[in-house]
């Protein structure tokens, strides 16, 4: 069986669907009788390691860069650039796929599934979110689909709603690796390494920084914290990073770190005292569809979770594994 896994990102790439992507890529391709590809744009990019060296993944599977119009390095016009990348993209992909053997097709990018939509071969289409206002296109997607692979049972349901066959709907939430977060190291080793205090109480978020992750909550609570408890925001893109630290440059006990190498998170996870999981319910995908991969990590750390109390997060979570705050409430948290 050959796998096509067609993605629309730089590869690699700090945000978390990468790492997903890899790491699904790695476990498939080591299944017998299953030959694995990902096919992904030939974009500008400012990381220039290797994608399984960046990752720390085995080597297993092959990685085939299309061509495109990458104008995305332009500090204006972005949509028009991205709107005629992705479309240049999903063409090249389509006629890659029409002329290949025998394959099954898989992608999360909806522009790059109607394309596929047109070919009699077999697609699998990946949904995170779903958008406010559905169109035509997203009917098509769902109809033509042989399955769609949804995170969450809010996203399940919602394609219910919408006419789409519970038979057709697979919920596979996001996960990790455990084996690279069963780190040896001790809290004071870790803390050694990252060059942490060791007299501190140390509370912890890492992933991005948009505002349904709910961090402006979190950065808020820091503040009602004495400075014996350090709040460490790891993550996010270099401008997110920018923009928070201007939010908070008279709260001493909180630091932002930035982005950081996959590799070096599970020594952050153990370093801490506590993780924290903010996600703002004010946003549908915040409250019901979301299943976060840094949830997984946090888990597989072993280190204690404060997370919101969201049915999104109770469908991974309850009082055995978690302690819950009202989702958006500073204060509780």
């Amino acid at each position: 069986m050959k796998i096509l896994y067609i993605a629309n990102i730089r590869m690699p790439t700090e945000k978390a669907h990468g790492i997903q992507i890899m790491e699904t890529l790695h476990a498939l391709a080591q299944m017998n009788l299953i030959k694995t590809t990902l096919l992904v744009p030939r974009r500008v990019n400012q990381i220039i390691k290797d994608p399984f060296e960046y990752y720390g993944i085995e080597e297993n599977f092959k990685i085939v860069r299309l061509p495109t119009i990458d104008l995305l390095f332009l500090p204006f016009f972005k949509k028009l650039w991205f709107f005629i990348e992705s479309i240049v993209f999903a063409n090249c992909a389509f006629w890659y796929v029409l002329f290949s053997s025998k394959s099954i097709c898989y992608t999360r990018d909806v522009l790059v599934a109607l394309y596929l939509s047109f070919l009699t071969k077999p697609f699998f289409y990946e949904i995170h979110t779903l958008p406010e206002r559905t169109s035509w296109i997203h009917s098509r997607v769902w109809k033509k689909s042989t399955g769609l692979v949804v995170i969450s049972n809010g996203l399940k349901k919602d394609l219910v709603h919408f006419g789409i066959s519970e038979k057709k709907i697979c919920v596979v939430t996001d996960a990790v690796d455990t084996e690279k977060f069963q780190i040896k190291d001790s809290k004071e080793e870790c803390r050694k390494r990252l060059n942490l205090p060791q007299n501190k109480k140390i509370v912890l978020y890492t992933g991005h920084l948009y505002k349904w992750k709910g961090t402006d909550v979190l950065i808020e609570a820091a503040k009602k914290l004495d400075m014996g408890i350090l709040v460490y925001l790891v993550g996010g893109t270099e401008e997110d990073a920018q923009n928070t630290k201007y939010k908070i440059q008279n709260t001493k006990n909180l630091v932002i770190i930035g982005h950081r190498s996959h590799k070096e998170i599970p020594y952050w996870l153990r370093a801490a005292d506590m993780l924290v999981l903010p996600t703002s319910g004010k946003e549908k995908i915040g409250r019901e569809y979301t299943s976060p991969m840094k949830l997984f990590e946090y888990m597989a750390s072993g280190t204690p979770i404060v997370a919101s109390d969201t049915p999104a997060i109770r469908e991974i979570l309850d009082e055995k594994t978690a302690v819950f705050f009202e989702a958006d409430n500073q204060s509780d948290l």
